[in-house]
């Protein structure tokens, strides 16, 4: 008998949609609920109240009650560092290593040749037929598959036994090089059937989504792009004799997860719809699709990497209740470098938490009747087949690429991502908000980056360019270091209480660009201000303080800080009314919400005459 403590359904009056509605609207003072409402990069509309779907079942995905597998890369150049890799992982819960091939953009910059004694050497005392393998080697992928094979063929292990994705993704290898052999279908068929003759049951073709959501591709573009190459291939292999129901099971599919929850989550499950379709589309009848889930690489920061361990758990969360196969977190230093053991030990750790402390796997698709996730699901699914048809009018995923479509479509998406990132409505902790312009520097492995691989060309088209989130925040701030962090003076107004809550925010403005803020102390007057101004050493100024003293004050303190000297005088905050008269006083600029923070701080950058730094990148 329930203990009536827990009748908690009973304790709580019922409230209606617009009961809810209601209230928020009083809490917005009479302004419309649909105020609230969002829009996602690909123009989905978020409402802010959501009912719960009907009629939704949970998805088939994992087995009932089974973990998805603990994947982690193997990428160092070294082969006997690499081995100590490996074994370290497997001892310490890690269930499938993902094998990065020196070239491929998967690598990072870093991994191993695709040669067979230095894939024997990194696999030294690794037991075959016990864990799971996927390879990564872009362009060396059939050199990469050939030294595999024989390592297995060495260490007598039988190759039926071996669970292996070969990971062949030629076209994949075409999105991020540009080029792509005049053979590659007869390659790539060759190949598999090379495999296949040695016992290997595969997956033996990876359609891998990191070239377009490296690029800046949204969720539902990501998933069109998939589609259109499953096609492709699956076309590629109904050519060279295959069934479709065996072609189809040669493909596994790997996609992002990232910080932002629910949308990485709903990508997972339209990838799930989407499979389906496209095989009730055809006539085929249904065949389980292989996901693996990597976390982005594109969120991750060089700056206060730490913040990343925090998106990392949010994307494997997503990828792991959103019903991934097998996952792998990307170490957070990654933008930095090659990750040291103890980076790759907090990635493999945050996995093993998942599951074993949240038991997470133990539910099959939470999310089904969640009216966000799932609205969030048909709508991310319906324009990635929107998407997908528009691929195939154009001749299928190989002209799409020549032809410009898919670069042209993710150049604006980026476009609309850029002011959201500029204008910090898509905040980036650490970066563009609550920087630390004091951090230290991370440790990383002192390993030199590996350049790209193109193969040779027999079609070309114009590469997608792979990038982080990040990177202007952090061009600013590597410039503003190396001219050593220069300051700009605040000339706060009136007692503490009066300017310390949009002073903690204008610091933060200006430190996200490595402008260092001077001076907590208030001003009741203009030459108060501008003789600290002087002594400080600063050629720029923020006046920071409440609307009240800006109309009173704001004037004369302008006018006094460019009397004394100051390049620039900005006003912290955006007093609508007087914002002219201010500029007439001698205000350059005014730094509020949602104003084009990048552009202010190229402007400042400018300015001051701090010369950009060479890109570093990993």
């Amino acid at each position: 008998m329930m203990s009536e403590a827990l009748r908690i359904a009973e304790t709580f009056p019922g409230y209606s949609r617009e009961d809810w509605a209601a209230m928020v609207e009083k809490a917005l003072k009479g302004q419309p609920i649909s105020r609230l409402t969002t829009k996602t990069v690909d123009g989905t509309e978020i409402s802010p109240i959501f009912e719960r779907a009907v009629g939704k079942a949970p998805l088939a995905m994992r087995p009932q009650d089974t973990t998805w597998a603990v994947c982690q890369r193997m990428d160092h150049p070294d082969a006997a560092k690499a081995n100590d890799q490996v074994l370290n992982d497997l001892m310490n819960g890690v269930n499938m290593i993902s094998i990065a091939f020196a070239g491929s953009a998967a690598a990072r910059g870093f991994g191993l040749a695709a040669e067979k004694d230095v894939l024997a050497k990194a696999l030294n005392e690794v037991l075959m037929d016990l864990i799971a393998f996927r390879l990564e080697a872009g362009a060396a992928g059939d050199a990469a598959a050939k030294a595999f094979s024989d390592v297995v063929a060495d260490k007598g292990a039988d190759a039926a036994s071996v669970k292996v994705s070969f990971g062949l993704d030629p076209i994949g290898c075409f999105a991020s090089t540009g080029a792509l052999p005049a053979d590659w279908a007869a390659t790539l068929v060759s190949t598999i059937k090379d495999l296949k003759a040695k016992g290997f049951k595969g997956p033996f073709i990876t359609v891998d989504a990191r070239p377009y959501h490296d690029a800046g591709a949204t969720d539902a573009q990501e998933l069109g792009a998939v589609l259109a190459t499953i096609v492709a291939y699956w076309r590629a292999l109904e050519d060279a004799g295959f069934e479709a129901s065996e072609a189809l099971g040669m493909i596994d599919v790997v996609l992002c997860v990232e910080a932002d929850q629910f949308a990485s989550l709903a990508k997972m499950r339209a990838m799930r719809h989407l499979w389906a379709l496209l095989l009730e589309s055809a006539g085929v009848d249904f065949l389980p699709l292989t996901i693996h889930a990597e976390s982005s690489w594109a969120m991750m920061t060089r700056l206060d990497p730490y913040v990343n361990i925090l998106r990392e758990t949010t994307a494997c969360f997503a990828a792991g209740v959103g019903g991934a196969d097998s996952v792998c977190i990307v170490p957070h230093t990654i933008a930095l470098g090659l990750p040291t053991s103890h980076d790759r030990r907090i990635s493999r750790n945050l996995q093993t938490m998942l599951l074993e402390e949240s038991n997470l796997y133990r539910v099959t698709d939470p999310a089904a009747g969640s009216g966000y996730v799932e609205s969030l699901t048909e709508e991310t699914g319906s324009i990635a087949w929107a998407l997908f048809q528009q691929v195939e009018k154009a001749g299928g995923a190989v002209e799409a690429l020549k032809k410009g479509l898919l670069v042209d479509a993710i150049a604006k998406s980026n476009e609309v991502r850029g002011k959201l990132v500029a204008t910090r409505r898509a905040a980036l902790t650490g970066a563009s908000a609550f920087p630390n312009i004091d951090e230290k520097d991370v440790e990383v492995e002192a390993v030199a980056p590996i350049a790209l691989a193109v193969p040779a060309a027999g079609e070309s088209c114009t590469p997608l360019k792979a990038m982080r989130v990040s990177e202007p925040y952090e061009a600013l701030r590597a410039a503003a270091k190396a001219a050593g962090n220069p300051p700009i003076f605040f000339a706060n107004m009136g007692r503490i209480a009066d300017f310390t809550a949009r002073a903690t925010w204008t610091k933060n403005f200006f430190e996200a660009g490595g402008i260092r803020s001077l001076s907590d102390k208030g001003y009741n007057e203009a030459a108060e201000a501008v003789a600290d101004f002087k002594a400080s050493g600063a050629s720029i100024a923020a006046i920071v303080g409440p609307d009240g003293l800006y109309e009173e004050k704001g004037a004369d303190f302008a006018k006094a800080l460019k009397e004394a000297g100051a390049k620039m005088v900005y006003i912290a905050g955006r007093p609508k009314d007087i914002m002219e008269a201010l500029s007439a006083a001698g205000v350059d600029s005014f730094a509020f919400e949602s104003c084009d923070v990048l552009a202010e701080l190229i402007k400042i950058h400018d300015v001051l005459g701090i010369a950009p730094v060479a890109k570093a990148e990993a």
